[in-house]
């Protein structure tokens, strides 16, 4: 047999059963922590979930920390909102 065809350790059968239920219970584990990132990924309301809850917490630092600058933006947005409204009202 040469070198690519033989088997390696990882690739033989247990010879004991000890080393059979060792094999089983890594084999258990493996597919649990598998099976649980596959949960989680696909959980799209979830991650959503979190992303936003992330994001909020931005944005509240950034408001917390600038305050005046987050006054000055809502004004101006507030003032862009009227200057529209009255343009369509008026037109």
């Amino acid at each position: 047999m040469s070198a690519s065809t033989t088997p390696s350790d990882a690739d033989q059968f247990p010879q004991t059963v000890e080393q059979a239920r060792t094999d089983i219970e890594l084999t258990r584990q493996e597919l649990r922590e598998t099976a649980g990132e596959l949960m989680s990924r696909l959980n799209v309301g979830e991650r959503a979930r979190e992303q936003l809850q992330d994001r909020s917490r931005v944005a509240l630092g950034v408001m917390r920390a600038n305050p005046v600058a987050v006054a000055a933006g809502g004004a101006a947005a507030a003032l862009a909102v009227g200057g529209l409204l009255t343009w369509r009202i008026k037109r």
